[in-house]
């Protein structure tokens, strides 16, 4: 019988699972489960309410609306339809690149956008499930069942299921994919094959690149936590490690710098799009991010389903916080435990026995704990100050407490790697009701960020009418009649700010509305029911030259010629 035979027992069908044609269909399988229980609630409604809001959710339609207009030739590439006329506008934001091709893919099969947008969310979180269960198999060699039980907790993770209502950050599931790209570059280096070095080594430049056109946040972090990694492997590092490396640097300097000139090239649409507006902006000041930054408290977070430990944690040590905020994107207690056990255990080995795969995990470990320490506050003291100040790109984040999210990555890995090592150790029973422990405590039963409503957003959608042929752009005179989302404050920035830049892409038509991260100079249109409203879209229109302006009234659907 050959290695990927199937076999049949009396007459019941059988996979033996330590062989490849059994794990393959195992960790699908897993894969497959633990994509639909992060989605689960979408799945059970219908697709009725998904993730996010009429806000939120409806911005991030807008923008992958944008790019399906790209690929069918109606838009530049970074012009979107809102905001009109400044160029650029695209930069106000994330970019949403990967995430654009694969909606468009779904819009070309005449699916609708409300729908398209989730899909996209379900297509990237399909994504980091394999790329972390193979990350964890080639870069620190766990066991395929331990990568798997890995692999499920990344796909589930409770915290990322909390922020998912901004479903940029689920664009954690490419961290993994990139760390496995550099990860057979750098063996391909090492081995001196010459072909592997330029096609791992350009996979990594295009996906980076990718990256950052995609989810700021996350790709800025990928390259902070690998840059950490590199420097905690030069300290830890034996030096005839180091000298080879070097050595093997200079000895395929061509290639290298064919990769170095690759990555320049690549990366100029995203440094001629940010940069200026990062100017223009002055991106996040210090003290904004100090409040969005975690605190020690924030490190721990009970999923809802322990929802009741959260309330009484947070009543009992900072009494008046939410039981969630932007700042509620910590680990879970068991994972953390485990996590804090494998440090110990990684750093009890002796000096002398540290072999390569001993150094890459210790590094791991210096890298997970350096990066994550520097991203805490305690009171007004920060070491993101020196981030802040000192790394490019760090005062283009806002939401500091993102970073645990991303730091989630490693503190799984490393936790897989104690679990690995104590297999032996530990009785079957008591393993299996960790394993389940861990598996459960990222549950959450938090519903408030599936909100947006696809059968009334796609009904409003299909009542506007198509605007009048004169009509060149257009703002909106009067918001949507329907109660407060959160406060009239709010309401009053996003609510027809967000419904004018749909409707923009959808119509193909540019608005000189839009809300975003950052907002062009002299764009003030807020709050359509104050009197002030007209006269200040009047004034920015005439400050750049627009003309043939209409107005739509979300409340009548009726369009009418401004100016």
């Amino acid at each position: 019988m050959s290695e990927l035979d199937i076999f049949t027992v009396n007459d019941n069908f059988v996979l033996l699972k330590n062989r490849p044609i059994g794990r393959n269909i195992i960790v699908s399988a897993v894969g497959v489960v633990s994509v639909v229980i992060f989605f689960r609630y979408q799945i059970s409604n219908g697709f009725t309410f998904l993730l996010s809001d009429r806000y939120d959710g409806i911005i991030e339609v807008s923008i992958l609306e944008h790019w399906y207009n790209f690929y069918r030739g109606k838009s530049l590439w970074y012009q979107t339809n809102y905001f009109y006329p400044v160029v650029g506008t695209l930069a106000y934001n994330d970019g949403y690149f990967i995430y654009g091709l694969i909606y468009s893919l779904f819009r070309a099969a005449r699916i609708d956008p409300f729908l398209s947008g989730e899909l996209v969310s379900i297509a990237v979180r399909a994504i980091g499930f394999p790329a972390f269960y193979f990350a964890c198999r080639r870069i620190i060699q766990l066991d395929w069942k331990w990568a798997l039980l890995g692999a499920a907790l990344f796909t589930i993770n409770g915290s990322a299921f909390l922020a998912s209502n901004h479903q940029q950050l689920l664009s954690i599931s490419f961290a993994p994919l990139l760390f496995l790209l550099l990860h057979r570059w750098i063996r391909a280096l090492m081995e001196g094959r010459n072909i592997g070095v330029l096609v791992w080594g350009g996979a990594s430049v295009l996906l980076l690149a990718a990256y950052l056109m995609t989810a700021f946040y996350m790709a800025w972090y990928c390259i902070f936590f690998s840059s950490a990694m590199l420097i905690a492997w030069f300290a830890i590092g034996k030096p005839q490690r180091i000298l080879r490396l070097v050595a093997l640097v200079r000895q395929n300097s061509a290639n290298v710098a064919f990769l170095l000139g690759l990555a320049v090239l690549v990366n100029l649409p995203f440094l001629s799009l940010y940069l200026p507006k990062a100017i223009e902006t002055g991106m996040h000041s210090y003290s904004e991010t100090l409040i969005y930054s975690p605190s020690l408290l924030d490190v721990i977070q009970f999923n809802f389903l322990f929802g009741h430990l959260q309330e009484v944690f947070n009543n009992y040590f900072r009494p008046g916080v939410p039981i969630y905020t932007e700042r509620s994107t910590g680990v879970p207690p068991a994972l953390l435990f485990l996590f804090t056990c494998s440090v110990i255990f990684i750093w009890s080995r002796p000096s002398s026995d540290a072999n390569d795969q001993t150094i890459i995990r210790r590094t791991l470990v210096i890298s997970t704990l350096a990066t994550w320490a520097a991203s805490l506050h305690f009171g007004s003291l920060s070491a993101w100050y020196l981030v802040y100040n000192f790394v490019p790109g760090a005062k283009a984040l806002r939401v500091v407490a993102r970073y645990q999210l991303f730091v989630a990555t490693p503190v799984i890995a490393i936790a897989m790697i104690y679990l690995a090592a104590q297999e032996k150790r530990i009785n079957a029973f008591l393993l299996a009701i960790v394993c389940t422990f861990l598996l459960v405590e990222e549950i959450s039963f938090r519903t408030n960020g599936i909100a947006l409503d696809r059968p009334h957003e796609l009904a409003r959608l299909s009542n506007v009418p198509s605007p009048p042929t004169e009509c060149k752009a257009f703002f909106i005179s009067a918001a949507r009649p329907e109660k407060y989302l959160y406060s009239p404050t709010e309401d009053g920035i996003y609510s027809h700010n967000a419904d004018a830049m749909l409707i923009a892409e959808i119509k193909n038509l540019p608005t000189v509305n839009g809300v975003s991260t950052f907002l062009p100079p002299g764009w003030n249109m807020t709050n359509p029911n104050d009197t002030s409203y007209t006269e200040r879209v009047q004034a920015y229109a005439a400050r750049y030259g627009v003309r043939n302006l209409c107005n739509l009234n979300l409340k009548t659907m009726i369009w009418t010629k401004s100016r």
